[in-house]
């Protein structure tokens, strides 16, 4: 049996049909004409597969297939579905979107040398000395991932599943599958709470970050690497050493952008699980550090 990626929470759309009946459907289901559709109508002006219902990144859209609608009176092929709207396949016979639910988490793609990117279909992967994410099929790409309407599958030859914490190499460059959050509200400034200390257990492969009343924060793979190293040095060290113990040697270039994208991308985490941002500094002249709060506990377990 082959298990795919699924979402928490599975994503739906509730719309309400001019007789008043309330229809709700999911993520690949069709709207037309065959008695096959998710949502039939029995009426000559739709196609038999006039439209289907897609989640792409964040968003639940609605795709046209065979043929189209309308929204304010504009024709679409594309929409972003969204409660109260009227979304006309023929004369007098729209749809009213009463409510959208769409997944917690979604799953994007990392690496080392590029930003984590959120999955919206099919995307083609390229490593080397280029590596890049790209939108769409692209026949010159080293491998692949696209979703099933239930999951993700990645491959060049063959289908395998994707999961979160999923990683593996592509002409060299290792890629990532991460779960990407993207309900709820951000915290602002005001709402965070950067007062509490912080229990920092460096295991070299993970690092948990440890708050009273908090769940645990649970940094892996290099970030987590960078931040063991700074425990184990435990004084200021330039950006270079430190890149090298994560990469090895090369060229300044290469790993000053590497170093950029896994600072950023750690600084990214810290925001979001609300810890202090300068629990990691860089004093503007190459060197970095891990600052300390008065009542900081470091445990290095590496």
């Amino acid at each position: 049996m082959v298990l795919c990626y699924m979402a928490p929470m599975r994503a739906t759309v509730r719309f309400r049909l001019p007789s008043g009946e309330i229809r709700v459907l999911g993520h690949g289901a069709l709207i037309g004409r065959l008695w096959s559709a998710e949502l039939q109508l029995n009426d000559a002006r739709v196609s038999e597969a006039h439209a289907m219902v897609s989640l792409r990144g964040r968003d639940l859209r609605l795709l046209a297939l065979r043929g189209r609608f309308s929204h304010k009176g504009k024709t679409l092929s594309d929409l972003v579905l969204r409660p109260g709207q009227q979304i006309a396949l023929a004369s007098n016979l729209a749809l009213e979107v009463v409510s959208v639910q769409v997944p917690d988490d979604v799953l994007a793609l990392e690496s080392d040398m590029v930003a984590r990117q959120i999955l919206t279909g099919v995307t083609s992967l390229f490593g080397g000395t280029r590596p890049r994410l790209v939108s769409g099929w692209d026949s010159a790409a080293a491998d692949y991932v696209w979703p099933t309407g239930n999951g993700w599958m990645r491959g060049s030859e063959g289908a395998t599943p994707l999961l979160p914490g999923d990683s593996w190499d592509v002409d060299g460059v290792p890629f990532r599958a991460v779960e990407e959050r993207i309900s709820g509200s951000p915290m602002t400034a005001r709402e965070l709470d950067y007062s509490k200390a912080i229990k920092i257990v460096a295991r070299f492969d993970t690092v948990h970050l440890v708050r009273e009343g908090e769940p645990v924060v649970v940094i892996t793979g290099k970030s987590a690497r960078l931040i063991s190293e700074l425990v184990a040095i435990g004084c200021p060290v330039s950006w270079e050493d430190l890149a090298g113990q994560l990469w090895g040697d090369g060229r300044r270039d290469v790993l000053r952008r590497r170093w950029d994208m896994q600072l950023l991308r750690l600084r990214q985490k810290f925001r979001e699980h609300g810890i202090r941002p300068t629990l990691i500094r860089a004093d503007g002249s190459g060197l970095i550090e891990l600052v300390l709060g008065r009542d900081d506990v470091l445990v290095d377990d590496s």
